[in-house]
This record gives C-alpha cells, sequence and structure tokens, in this order.
C-alpha cells in the first residue's frame, strides 16, 4: 500500500470484555497522528469508542488538507 501523503497516523483499540462491571467492556484507545501522539485514554461506553476514533480521524484528516 502505498501513502501519497506525509501525513499519516495510527490508532490501536483494545477491548476487553470484564465480567460483573455494569458497562460490560473496557477499551484502551492509543492514537498518533502527524507530529502528536496524544497519551492513551481507556473508555467503557460505546459512544466514547466512536467520538474518540472520529476525533482522531477530524484532526488526522484536517491536519492534512
Amino acid at each position: 500500500m502505498e501513502i501519497h501523503s506525509e501525513q499519516a497516523g495510527v490508532l490501536i483499540l483494545r477491548v476487553w470484555v470484564e465480567e460483573g462491571r455494569p458497562d460490560g467492556f473496557r477499551a484502551r484507545i492509543v492514537r498518533t497522528g502527524g507530529r502528536h501522539q496524544a497519551p492513551p485514554t481507556a473508555v467503557s461506553a460505546v459512544d466514547d469508542v466512536l467520538a474518540s476514533v472520529r476525533a482522531w480521524l477530524d484532526q488526522l484528516l484536517e491536519s492534512d488538507g
């Protein structure tokens, strides 16, 4: 796969189920993009995972154009 831009990023999403928790799961998100690497975050709600991925993509795509 060829990358045509100098702007690139990586998002690692690790999800595991924790029985006995009311939310049922935990997710650890590690993001990089461009010159910046955000600290890892931990969330336990689907909406928080989706918002984090969307924010990362928005930031990555915004700085490309």
